[in-house]
């Protein structure tokens, strides 16, 4: 098992082709990544690509669109007088809301792709940058008639770019890893009786894992040699969203005077299945914090999609202390309130911001505790930490080695030993180390 992993590790690539307008991502990043903050600001050159009017598609993903804000930022500084819209699906508004870097948010459904081809038209822009990898996006752009697009070389997309980044493709070392991972699966599928389902899947990849936050930041780089590439992540929340959170912590009975330690859990996951922790164990782990025995008993909120309700049911169920079962504990499923239609993502903001600790699955509110500055232990199964490196001191990741993993497979073709592997004890001894932290922090 390796636990925690170091925050703050960076991740080498090998330097790639640098012939413009198509440049490496590893050339990108590692050349704006030997500047420090602090000299990045006292030097403003010309960008690469002149526009006052910029277009940035957002991602699709909720934890990547929060990965995508320091992108955000240095396009600021780099664009400072510049007209910023960002675009993207409904998932991300509560990413961009509150934010003081972009001047608009738009956002549309994927049924509602004219409708965003049509706005394109009609606000001209002189630059669209693509953080999405599909060929979709680009597609909506170049219709759009924005004049110049910016993005990754890859998906068949590169025709429809006029500024292209070629991505890392895969090493011979991830190659033979990935060779290893799908030899192990075959065995373990092999062994069991019946053999499971998803009997095609494939575990591996065509690209390098370099952290998203890189990723993004690298096209920085390529518009000037002084972009800001700080990685902190940041969030903005709005009169609306902080009214939201305060009314439900109302309604359930909680003062935010922080007198009373809120832990959050966020048991689901919408990348698929394969991420998530039994619910039995989350069950365990509430009653632990809740337990009266502690120095500071905590209450526990289950965050949630309405759809992830079968699992935040589980956990109640499951719960030696839950109220529902005739328990002392307090235990709360937020997407029960509201007539069960739950809260808006905009209101988790405040709620994560007020929590004394989140316990996760790698999932997207995971990334708001980050931003928050909230202590976060971060359960990692399927997925390879690398990607989702947060770079933040108050984060522990939680995960065991195994030899079918980190396979990045939505749902598991064997027995999900990466995720049942990872026992109660070992999150708590993550915690631990992380209240241990505080103190010495606050000592000092």
């Amino acid at each position: 098992m390796s636990m925690p992993r170091s925050p703050g590790r960076s991740v080498k690539t090998a330097a790639g082709s640098t012939t413009p307008p198509t440049v490496s991502a590893a050339t990108a990043a590692s050349r704006s990544n030997q500047r420090t903050p602090e000299a990045m600001t006292q030097s403003h050159t010309a960008p690469k690509i002149a526009a006052q009017r910029i277009v940035v598609m957002m991602p699709n993903w909720l934890g990547d669109g929060v990965m995508a804000t320091p992108f955000l930022r240095s396009l600021r500084g780099i664009y400072p007088h510049a007209h910023i819209a960002a675009l993207g699906r409904p998932i991300i508004a509560p990413v961009l809301s509150g934010l003081t870097c972009i001047d608009e948010a738009r956002t549309f459904s994927r049924s509602e792709e004219k409708q965003s081809i049509a706005w394109l038209k009609r606000e001209k822009f002189d630059l669209g940058i693509l953080l999405p990898n599909s060929l979709r996006s680009a597609f909506t752009l170049w219709r759009g008639g924005v004049k110049q697009r910016l993005g990754y070389a890859r998906e068949w997309r590169s025709p429809l770019l006029t500024h292209r980044i070629k991505p890392l493709g895969r090493s011979t070392e991830r190659r033979t890893r990935d060779a290893a991972m799908n030899r192990a699966i075959a065995e373990i599928r092999s062994r069991m009786k019946p053999p499971p389902e998803n009997p095609s899947a494939r575990a591996g990849g065509k690209y390098e894992p370099i952290p998203t936050i890189d990723y993004y930041l690298a096209l920085a780089a390529y518009l000037s040699d002084h972009a800001d590439t700080s990685r902190h992540m940041q969030l903005g929340i709005t009169p609306t969203e902080q009214s939201e959170a305060h009314a439900a912590l109302a309604a359930l009975g909680i003062a935010t005077d922080g007198r009373e330690p809120l832990a959050v859990l966020v048991p689901g996951a919408n990348f698929g299945s394969s991420k998530c922790w039994p619910p039995e164990r989350f069950a365990q782990l509430a009653d632990r914090l809740m337990d009266r025995q502690n120095e500071s008993p905590a209450t526990v909120l289950i965050a949630s999609s309405p759809a992830e309700l079968p699992i935040v049911e589980a956990i109640m169920a499951a719960s030696m202390l839950s109220p529902n079962g005739g328990g002392i504990g307090k235990l709360h499923a937020l997407a029960k309130l509201n007539n069960g239609r739950g809260l808006s993502l905009g209101a988790l903001k405040e709620i994560v911001r007020l929590s004394a600790l989140m316990i996760c699955n790698d999932t997207g509110p995971r990334h708001f505790a980050v931003a928050l500055g909230r202590p976060v232990v971060t359960l990692f199964g399927p997925t390879d930490p690398v990607w989702a490196e947060t770079f933040f001191d108050l984060e522990r990741q939680v995960r065991i080695d195994v030899p079918c993993g980190p396979c990045q497979l939505k749902r598991c073709p064997v027995d999900h030993r990466c995720m049942r592997g990872i026992e109660v004890e070992h999150v708590l001894t993550a915690v631990t180390e992380l209240r241990e932290r505080q103190l010495v922090a606050r000592e000092r």
